[in-house]
């Protein structure tokens, strides 16, 4: 059981997999408080997320088995990205503030970003880059390189979007906002800002499956996991009435 689709729940303070069209839903690991953002290394069959509620960044093997504490005592850590080939976890908090990385370990925590609130993240490592949303004090979205350095503002002018992920191939950047009930794109400068779903059922995470041409939301006011090709069209609806959907990674072979 490691292809498919792997998200949070924060009303049920799980973290659930299913098949990849949606099927064989079930609980990987159970009893916490609000996790949300989630990370998978296939690779090395490990599993990170945030908990918010417990203010820890954690990691379990892709069973739920073996759960570590990587770093605890943190105001608000939200959503997370991986570097496994540098060995580091980045992820953003909207309390603090700030974009952090460690170790895979949990060591060498270190402030990348400071005084910007901070929500979803995802990394261009090729380009070297991260990108970043402001969803509560700028209302837009930032990218730097990957140690914090050089800042830009990109797409600004948005509403409560907590989610991104990428398309660098095709240059492109998508994000889930829950305010506006929209998944949109732009171009990875933050121009050509195009609406691809309007009433995404409070959209509040996207993930790209590049090689099927399709996006995967999360929808909390619709309690559902829906999918759709990468210009908005053909949407369907993978899990039904399940929960607060927050947090999205894939695994699949293609």
């Amino acid at each position: 059981m490691i292809n498919g689709i792997y998200w949070t729940d924060t009303e049920a303070g799980t973290i659930n997999h299913c098949d990849p069209d949606g099927t064989n839903v079930q609980p990987l690991i159970v009893g916490l408080t609000s996790p949300l953002g989630i990370a998978v290394d296939a690779a090395e069959r490990k599993l990170y997320w945030a908990d918010y509620g417990t203010h820890k960044v954690q990691r379990a093997n892709l069973d739920g088995s073996a759960q570590q504490d990587l770093v605890i005592d943190l105001p608000m850590p939200r959503h997370m990205a991986l570097d496994p080939i540098a060995g580091h976890v980045y992820w953003t908090d909207s309390v603090a503030n700030k974009v952090q990385r460690c170790d895979l370990e949990g060591a060498n925590l270190v402030d990348l970003v400071t005084n910007i609130p901070g929500a979803g993240i995802a990394l261009d490592l090729a380009g070297g880059k991260m990108y970043w949303a402001d969803p509560f004090v700028g209302m837009k979205n930032l990218r730097a390189n990957l140690d914090g350095s050089d800042i830009e503002d990109l797409t600004t002018g948005l509403g409560v979007h907590v989610g991104i992920a990428l398309d660098v191939p095709n240059s492109r950047m998508y994000w889930a906002d829950a305010e506006t009930d929209k998944v949109q794109s732009s171009k990875l400068d933050g121009t050509d800002v195009q609406d691809l779903i309007v009433g995404g059922g409070g959209p509040r995470c996207v993930m790209l499956h590049l090689a099927a041409g399709q996006m995967i939301w999360t929808g909390v006011a619709s309690d559902a996991i829906c999918r759709a090709n990468v210009d908005g069209t053909q949407v369907e609806t993978l899990v039904e009435n399940h929960g607060a959907p927050r947090g999205l990674a894939l695994v699949t072979d293609a």
